[in-house]
């Protein structure tokens, strides 16, 4: 299964995790053969999940669900396409499988294990120390170009 985050396309791998911060968005590509004799909309699901006793627990907070049509074919058909994950920022920091999944369906989902290692989002605090150390460098240069006038 490959992913997009930002602007770089990653193949995803059980137990080696991509970091992607909470708040960000993950592009997920998937595809599978399908066929149908008419027109048909069907449900596809993504969403990042942790184990707990061999239990898959979506997150939703990190969930997508959305539908998608298929064309009538008679033959076996490609669809290929993408879903966008929004982790949302309530998603705490650790590491999540990835589920693409048609609910309904059996045996149409993929999923990899602690393949996305979600980073904690920066807090507010992270941010103020440098703010002020850039504020009182800004202070710091205005004095010395003061003292230097007034020895001139």
């Amino acid at each position: 299964m490959q992913v997009q985050a930002g602007a770089n396309v990653y193949t995803l791998v059980a137990g080696q995790p991509l970091q992607v911060p909470a708040g960000g968005t993950l592009r997920v590509f998937y595809s599978f053969s399908y066929k149908v004799a008419e027109t048909a909309t069907v449900p596809i699901w993504a969403s990042l999940y942790q184990k707990t006793l061999g239990v898959v627990n979506r997150v939703g907070a990190a969930q997508t669900k959305t539908t998608v049509t298929l064309d009538a074919a008679i033959a076996w058909q490609t669809y290929e396409g993408y879903v966008d994950v929004a982790i949302g920022s309530g998603v705490k920091a650790g590491v999540y499988g990835l589920i693409v999944e048609l609910p309904g369906f059996k045996d149409a989902e993929e999923r990899i294990d602690d393949c996305i290692e979600v980073t904690a989002a920066p807090s507010m605090f992270e941010w103020v120390g440098p703010l002020i150390m850039i504020g009182m460098m800004g202070m710091m240069a205005q004095m010395t170009a003061g003292m230097a006038e007034g020895m001139e």
